[in-house]
């Protein structure tokens, strides 16, 4: 399998980022100072994708307790949607409680239509950029935090606002993926131990209170009800607008 690297710069938490353009090539150096997951990763992907496949790392050149990379997975004809996967969040282990059965080491990953825009220069619009943006803010949260994420836990903004204008969506929610079997998401190393990945599910404003007041199995439920997929759909059916609540 032959990644290319794309070389980026990121700065979380705001909407535009910038970025140091470089020429496409593979990788060869990794910071040592830095804890990162790239072998984990490529190793794990060598098994699904051959020398054909079509995948660019955006790679984070300046990096801060972690390496965040987001391998971004083309398309095919038979695979009708991207598959942008993390890189870097399971270089370090959660905190996980002790009354808690979950992995410490963690990915999450967001599956795109295979029409969304992500060729270097849309970055610069928020509305093609903010499933990575997104992505990088949850890979840091757990160690900056000294917390954990696993099944069911979401994360969005305090103001409640919509990741970008015109999107609908203002939270995620990590659930395990329908579209991709268990051999992808979860990657077992020779130590024994599972990095679990995660699928970041978009929600709106209503769904992600029903869900505080529920539960994700009970959103799942009505997903799969009015058979929402877990490809990012923006425009979706909201199914938990008033009208549809009851049905």
């Amino acid at each position: 399998m032959k990644i290319f690297y794309l070389g980026t710069l990121y700065f979380i938490f705001i909407s535009m980022s910038s970025y140091s353009q470089t020429n496409m090539q593979e990788k060869d150096t990794m910071s040592k100072d830095i804890p990162n997951s790239v072998e984990n990763i490529d190793s794990h992907l060598d098994h699904f994708f051959d020398d054909n496949a079509d995948i660019v790392v955006f790679d984070e050149i300046e990096s801060e307790l972690i390496h965040r990379d987001i391998y971004f997975i083309k398309a095919t004809e038979d695979r009708a949607f991207h598959i942008l996967l993390s890189c870097g969040m399971s270089a370090m282990p959660m905190k996980i409680p002790e009354d808690i059965e979950s992995s410490e080491l963690a990915e999450v990953m967001i599956l795109l239509p295979k029409e969304w825009n992500l060729d270097y220069e849309s970055f610069s619009d928020e509305r093609n950029y903010w499933p990575i943006r997104i992505m990088k803010e949850l890979m840091m949260l757990p160690h900056q935090n000294k917390t954990w994420l696993g099944f069911g836990h979401t994360f969005g903004h305090e103001d409640d606002e919509e990741f970008a204008e015109g999107i609908g969506f203002n939270s995620v929610m990590l659930a395990h993926s329908m579209e991709l079997s268990a051999d992808f998401t979860q990657i077992e190393l020779e130590n024994n131990e599972i990095i679990d990945i995660y699928t970041l599910i978009p929600l709106y404003k209503e769904e992600l209170e029903f869900k505080k007041q529920n539960s994700a199995y009970d959103l799942l439920e009505r997903f799969d009800k009015f058979e929402i997929e877990e490809i990012l759909n923006v425009g979706r059916k909201n199914v938990c607008k008033e009208k549809y609540y009851w049905q």
